[in-house]
């Protein structure tokens, strides 16, 4: 098969499935094995994929474009895409789901079990004072865009027991004015790490974003990197554990 998302071969990997999976995107990474990449999960060519010859391509409903899974089913692949809600049912519908497509039935329940576990330990860890936190999309040489409800970073913020105040105004991800995060002023802004590096670390975001010196995150030194793989095609196993790790890191800095 060939995996067209981040959190699609991450799944794969964790029922064991890994084996079955002969060619991956480029947000996916497979450990220890060397398989080729297709580009970008929303950009998939028919040519490329078919260069493997899958049976099967599994991504999520992020992957496409559509006239290239349309050509791709025609010539006999089986094309699943799963659901990429950003919730804990949707991760659990998607565990079940691959289990059964790769035949590792066996493997879902002790996932499952996995995803209870790490859904309890972010609860009982949970600050007692709620904080307000923000997700920024940052790219060099375009404005930065804040996340909102149905997005997968609304989710972790709200998984590490915060709460995100783009979430009462804006829907997925919208343009970020000045003036707009002044007002939100989060007590902790996340970025990817990728956007970090490619700015130059907090000195080149702070050029990017405009009076983001002036909030108190910033200030307080509460500008937290995440894993940008972690925020494709809905909830993994890792966004949990991402969400676990900045959750400490959040109890740390508040101490």
């Amino acid at each position: 098969m060939v995996s067209a998302g981040a959190s699609v071969t991450d799944l794969l990997i964790d029922l064991g499935a890994e084996t079955q999976i002969v060619g991956i995107d480029a947000t996916s990474q497979l450990n220890n094995k060397d398989v080729p990449n297709i580009g970008y999960h929303r950009q998939l060519s028919v040519e490329g994929v078919l260069s493997l010859s899958p049976t099967l391509l599994l991504g999520s409903e992020e992957m496409g474009p559509k006239p290239v899974l349309t050509k791709l089913n025609n010539a006999g692949v089986k094309v699943v895409a799963l659901p990429s809600a950003p919730t804990v049912a949707a991760l659990k519908q998607r565990i079940t789901q691959v289990a059964n497509l790769t035949d590792k039935q066996s493997k879902a329940a002790p996932l499952l079990r996995a995803v209870d576990g790490k859904l309890t330990q972010l609860k009982r860890r949970a600050p007692a004072s709620t904080q307000q936190g923000v997700f920024l999309l940052v790219h060099q040489g375009r404005p930065a865009s804040i996340a909102g409800t149905s997005t997968t970073p609304n989710t972790l913020i709200e998984l590490i027991g915060a709460t995100n105040p783009a979430a009462n105004t804006v829907t997925s991800y919208k343009p970020l004015s000045p003036e707009a995060l002044l007002g939100f002023n989060p007590d902790f802004i996340l970025v990817m790490q990728r956007s970090l590096d490619q700015l130059g670390g907090l000195t080149g975001l702070a050029n990017a974003v405009p009076l983001l010196e002036n909030t108190q995150a910033f200030q307080q030194n509460k500008i937290l990197a995440i894993d940008g793989s972690v925020l494709v095609g809905g909830l993994s196993l890792k966004s949990l554990d991402e969400a676990l790790r900045v959750q400490s890191q959040l109890i740390e800095l508040s101490q």
